[in-house]
């Protein structure tokens, strides 16, 4: 039996997850919803929420037939190898904070988990060295009452090899470079990763920033905690004090990441001097 198959794990465990739990709202209680196969579990928990379900609903999956990438892209998986969640949110704060929160909140839990030092590249995708662990995806729209809602979207490589994917998945061998910029935790750790143990950590990294930036919110102030969180994300960033290049459709944006400004836009210094402020695209 090689590798490959060693590290195909079965359906998610729910109890489990929810046996290590350490959250007040995420995933408590009824608040997973797993399905062994989704089309899209951002898409799932987008009409639950617009059905009125509850802050803090988790939806968990083991394959996605049409998983969502940033700008439209599909995001492809092996069943069973990887962390894929949605989490409806309703936030009072701005959507950019979410995404600081989140790519943090990855992070500390590989971090935790595997004790391997992740980092961020702008504005969301995780890398270990230089190659995407994970990436994170965030839509908002309005529930039936009219209030805003948001669904964080992360998915992680867990287990398995790159090039494993590559051999057993057709739509992926048209992708050989795929060995070039993607990696799992498994193989950056040299050993199977709970999926459940990742989830439940992962959770609890969310939570904890959320609920916060939520009762400081409350307060109307852009305070102490935003700042911090910003500037923790800032840290992060792989991305800053690099020439890159920035692919924004036809269009392409060249010259050093020089910084962040408070939105989380990055800002560019082009060859002719100008700064840029760049609010999305694909970063070389």
């Amino acid at each position: 039996m090689d590798d490959f198959e060693t590290t195909r794990s079965k359906s998610l465990n729910v109890e489990h997850i929810r046996h290590h739990l350490e959250t007040e709202l995420l995933g408590t209680g009824k608040h997973i919803v797993y399905a062994p196969t989704v089309d899209s579990t951002n898409s799932l928990a987008m009409k639950l929420a617009r059905e009125g379900s509850e802050e803090g609903v988790v939806v968990l999956t083991d394959s996605q037939t049409a998983g969502k990438g940033r700008q439209g892209r599909r995001w492809v998986d092996i069943a069973g190898l990887n962390v894929l969640s949605s989490t409806v949110l309703r936030p009072l704060f701005p959507p950019y904070q979410l995404v600081m929160i989140a790519s943090l909140a990855v992070v500390d839990t590989i971090a935790d988990i595997c004790n391997i030092q992740a980092t961020i590249k702008w504005p969301n995708d995780i890398l270990i060295g230089e190659r995407k662990v994970a990436g994170i995806l965030i839509e908002t729209s309005h529930d039936h009452t009219g209030q805003l809602v948001a669904i964080l979207g992360i998915g992680v490589n867990v287990n398995g090899h790159i090039s494993h994917f590559v051999t057993e998945q057709p739509t992926l061998q048209a992708e050989p470079g795929l060995l070039k910029i993607a990696t799992t935790l498994e193989e950056a750790s040299g050993h199977v990763v709970s999926r459940e143990m990742f989830i439940a950590r992962l959770l609890y990294q969310i939570e904890t920033r959320y609920l916060a930036l939520q009762q400081e919110a409350q307060a109307y102030v852009n305070g102490p905690i935003s700042r911090l969180i910003r500037e923790q994300w800032r840290n992060q960033l792989s991305t800053l004090g690099r020439t890159v290049q920035v692919h924004q459709g036809s269009k392409l944006l060249s010259g050093v990441a020089e910084d962040v400004n408070d939105q989380g836009e990055l800002l560019l210094r082009s060859h002719s001097g100008e700064c840029i402020s760049i609010t999305w695209g694909d970063i070389e």
